[in-house]
């Protein structure tokens, strides 16, 4: 373009200096008063006979209220804990231990020890090994599964499988070893009075230390006697858990990975099981996600201890501390393959404190109950070490040496 140079050399603002310098001061002519306005009787005043003087209004001092300060989350408030089904914790059973005023003891009481083997079934192995070939192999279900993983190779893209789904296979084993056990108690006329309820839940608030903690347990099959369970340990032996000492987790609270809320959660009114007394908990773990052996552990003695204490409110009080006699359930906890099995015996519910008497829980070793299963090979290393226990446990209080 020819004429770039010349339009780039044109200074706009020495040109508006220039406008402005002329026309900044513009002088008033003399203004006259048209004649139509005249004419119509239109009055025309001087503004300065209008205009008044500026009125000064007195200042008037406004008080400003600050903000208000939001919480902040290093202040000491008024929270509630609730640990349910599916609360891992991070200490394992000491947490559980710590947070219910709980003594663990290895190994099953003698009472239950007594038990195991004296009574079984024809063909007991060969009945337990059909009822998990039904439930794991021989189901007709055909659902696409979680895709596999290959920690060491996470970039192997494997097959997808259809089968059964894992939620069904640990549930349906359950159900058909429970029904074995049945069959096994069916000359003992007390066992006509024995009632099984199907996901049983346990809602119950207490006070551990000054914090509210409240337990919200599910139950996949809970067992129900007309009698209550002997207790597992004298009273001598009660009496020295006062020497005993809780596990201590410090430096964190037992109450760490329980979910904390400002208000209160809902505890729905749970009615008697017909009256009955509780007797054994069974409670499968059918997630699909990880939990490490001692975390399944401690939800287990979770529920033991939500159980119990429901039944102790119920049958002496919700005021409650030392218990007049104490309350006694048994619980089968398993997962896939692994079976575990303890007791446990509430004593107090003064729980303000860890001094006194303290609550008992006797674990037993876990047990696998096979390697593996499958369609060609069907059961690798089958035990049959697991049944005779939780037969043993079924029988309690029944056979005549257990009552």
């Amino acid at each position: 373009m020819r004429f770039t140079a010349v339009l780039y050399k044109v200074n706009y603002y020495r040109h508006f200096q220039r406008v402005w310098k002329r026309q900044s001061r513009l002088q008033a002519t003399n203004l006259e008063i048209p004649e139509a306005l005249k004419e119509m009787g239109v009055s025309i005043k001087n503004a300065k006979e209008i205009l008044t003087e500026t009125q000064r209004f007195p200042v008037v001092k406004k008080s400003f209220v600050p903000f208000p300060i939001p919480p902040s989350v290093f202040d000491e408030g008024t929270y509630y804990y609730v640990m349910h089904g599916k609360t891992k914790v991070s200490e394992s059973e000491n947490q559980t231990l710590a947070l219910t005023k709980t003594i663990l003891y290895q190994g099953l009481p003698s009472q239950l020890q007594s038990l195991i083997g004296v009574e079984s079934l024809p063909n007991q192995d060969e009945l337990v090994q059909t009822s998990l070939l039904q439930a794991q192999v021989w189901d007709g279900d055909q659902f696409k599964l979680p895709k596999k993983l290959d920690i060491k190779n996470p970039g192997y893209n494997f097959k997808r499988v259809y089968g059964t789904r894992h939620k069904k296979k640990v549930f349906g084993l359950l159900e058909k070893l429970i029904f074995l056990c049945d069959g096994a108690i069916g000359k003992y006329p007390a066992c006509l009075y024995r009632d099984k309820v199907k996901d049983a839940f346990c809602n119950i608030n207490i006070d551990r230390s000054g914090s509210n903690v409240t337990f919200e347990m599910p139950c996949d099959v809970l067992v129900t006697s007309n009698e209550p369970l002997k207790n597992f340990a004298s009273p001598s032996e009660v009496a020295e858990t006062e020497k005993l000492k809780v596990p201590n987790v410090f430096p964190i609270k037992p109450t760490l990975d329980l979910d904390k809320l400002e208000e209160k959660p809902p505890s729905p009114s749970i009615a008697r099981f017909n009256n009955k007394h509780i007797h054994t908990l069974f409670m499968a773990q059918k997630s699909f996600g990880f939990w490490f052996p001692k975390q399944t552990l401690a939800r287990a003695i979770a529920a033991c201890f939500s159980f119990t204490a429901k039944e102790a409110q119920m049958k002496y009080g919700v005021d409650v501390k030392v218990l007049p006699e104490p309350i006694s359930v048994q619980c089968v906890y398993m997962d896939i393959k692994s079976f575990n099995f303890l007791a446990y015996q509430l004593n107090t519910l003064e729980l303000d404190h860890n001094d006194g008497i303290k609550n008992q829980v006797w674990v037993d070793t876990p047990l696998n109950l096979y390697d593996e299963v499958s369609e060609t090979n069907l059961i690798t290393n089958y035990n049959p070490d697991v049944f005779p226990r939780m037969l043993a446990l079924y029988i309690n209080g029944l056979h005549p040496t257990a009552t």
